[in-house]
């Protein structure tokens, strides 16, 4: 057997094991989902957008943190334009890497949020929100180890709300276990990218991310990022099992670009700063525009 078909058998088999195979850990996200849906709406509600990882190393802290750029960034020079208010929060607390790709100073925030049991409120946000010259606010990760279980899903409840009545997009890089204080987050979020690549691994876990991240019906739009490869002008085998496996369509790709993307984190500045005509920079800003768009659409219906 060859090793592209071998590829394309063991993606097979991928496919029938993780769609038969139960979640293995049952998180009270629906709970979350339910409470939000009956807590009436605020004067304004900033949409959430979560960033998830099939594995570590795969690129979700990029696609974070440039997505959020991009969201703040396009249009913001037109004459006129509507101002665009954009947060991005780095919960990972034990090796959030945002402040290093935005040359900002780790924060202690979520850090002292955990050690005094406080909920967030504008004061916290005032306190600990760190801004970049492109007008991006940004909560960074503690430089300190915090324990994964020092957060309680009520603190994350009053930082999503507090930040939501004052932004029109938050981008929250997700930490990679499963733990229960994210579920405000996600219970607040319309749409998950889940970053993977197309390893066997990397689907498998993903697969096990959307069975635990979708369970009990859980009202989150989430959608497949690929990374480290080029939309392919034709879908090959590997592609369509792959999309079955995950049971859904692979619609967003971001193409490996190393030299673009080494740059950016080594000056400490986003991919639109440094390297706007990278392809890599170019899939990121049509995932944003892509985002506004909808979002556009969706007010006019309103």
């Amino acid at each position: 057997m060859t090793s592209v078909n071998k590829q394309m058998f063991l993606v097979a088999d991928t496919a029938e094991a993780v769609q038969a195979a139960p979640a293995q850990r049952r998180l009270n996200f629906a709970a979350e989902s339910e409470r939000v849906a009956k807590g009436g709406s605020a004067a304004h509600v900033g949409q959430v957008i979560a960033v998830a990882r099939s594995r570590g190393g795969i690129g979700a802290t990029m696609l974070a943190v440039n997505l959020a750029h991009q969201l703040a960034s396009i249009g913001a020079k037109r004459k006129g334009g509507p101002a665009r208010r954009v947060a991005l929060v780095d919960l990972d607390l034990q090796f959030g890497m945002v402040s290093g790709f935005l040359d900002l100073e780790p924060s202690p925030a979520l850090y002292d949020m955990a050690r005094d049991g406080s909920v967030p409120d504008e004061t916290f946000l005032e306190q600990s929100l760190q801004s970049t010259p492109d007008g991006l606010d940004v909560l960074c990760a503690p430089s300190a180890f915090a324990p994964l279980d020092a957060l309680r899903p009520e603190q994350l409840r009053g930082l999503i709300e507090a930040m939501q009545a004052r932004y029109d997009y938050v981008v929250v890089d997700l930490p990679h276990a499963l733990v229960d204080w994210v579920s405000p987050v996600l219970g607040h979020a319309g749409l998950m990218y889940l970053v993977t690549d197309l390893s066997v691994p990397s689907l498998q876990q993903a697969r096990r991310l959307i069975d635990a991240y979708s369970e009990d019906n859980l009202a989150m739009e989430i959608e497949v990022v690929v990374n480290h490869e080029a939309r392919p002008l034709l879908p090959r085998r590997q592609h369509q099992e792959a999309a079955r496996a995950l049971d859904r369509e692979l619609r967003h790709w971001l193409p490996e670009d190393p030299r673009a993307a080494k740059e950016a984190a080594d000056r400490g500045l986003p991919l639109g700063r440094v390297a706007r005509r990278s392809a890599l920079s170019k899939a990121v800003g049509k995932l944003a525009q892509e985002r506004l768009k909808k979002a556009a659409a969706a007010a006019q219906q309103n």
